[in-house]
C-alpha cells in the first residue's frame, strides 16, 4: 500500500469519526427533535456513502460573488454570523445544519438566494473563518 493511499484512508477514517460524532450529538440533542435516529442514519449514509464526497459549492456568478463578499468582508456581519453559530453550538452541543444557519432571518438579506448562501459559506471557509463545512451539524468558528 502506498503512502498516499494510507494517508487517504487515515483521512477518510478521521472524517467518518467526525461525522458520526456530530450526527450522534444532533440525534441526542433534546432541542433538535426533528433529527431522529432515522434522519441521523440517512445523513450518515448520504455523507459517508460513495456519493458523499463531491463538490458541493460553485463559485457563483460575478454578481453573487460580489454580494457575498459584501457580507463576508463586513466584520460586523461576519462576527454576528459566527457568534450565532457559537451560541447555537453552546446551546445544542453540536453545530447547526446548513439549513438552520441559512434560515436564520437575522443574518441574511430577505432576498438571499441559494447561490448567495453557498457562496458566502465558501468565502467564510476559504477566508479562514468557518470550519466543519463537510461535516453535518459540524459548523463552527475556525480557531486559529
Amino acid at each position: 500500500m502506498s503512502v498516499t493511499t494510507r494517508n487517504r484512508q487515515t483521512a477518510d477514517q478521521a472524517r467518518a469519526v467526525r461525522v458520526q460524532t456530530s450526527v450522534g450529538a444532533a440525534v441526542a440533542c433534546p432541542l433538535c427533535l426533528e433529527v431522529t435516529a432515522e434522519v441521523g442514519l440517512e445523513v450518515l449514509t448520504r455523507t459517508l456513502g460513495p456519493d458523499g464526497i463531491h463538490p458541493w459549492w460553485t463559485k457563483g456568478s460575478k454578481t453573487v460573488r460580489e454580494r457575498a463578499f459584501q457580507l463576508t468582508e463586513d466584520p460586523e456581519w461576519r462576527e454576528r454570523a459566527l457568534g450565532w453559530i457559537d451560541a447555537y453550538r453552546e446551546a445544542h452541543g453540536h453545530g447547526p445544519s446548513w439549513r438552520t444557519f441559512w434560515h436564520e432571518p437575522s443574518l441574511w438579506p430577505a432576498d438571499a438566494t441559494l447561490a448567495l448562501l453557498n457562496t458566502a459559506m465558501r468565502q467564510l471557509n476559504e477566508g479562514g473563518h468557518l470550519d466543519g463545512t463537510k461535516t453535518p451539524f459540524g459548523l463552527c468558528r475556525r480557531v486559529q
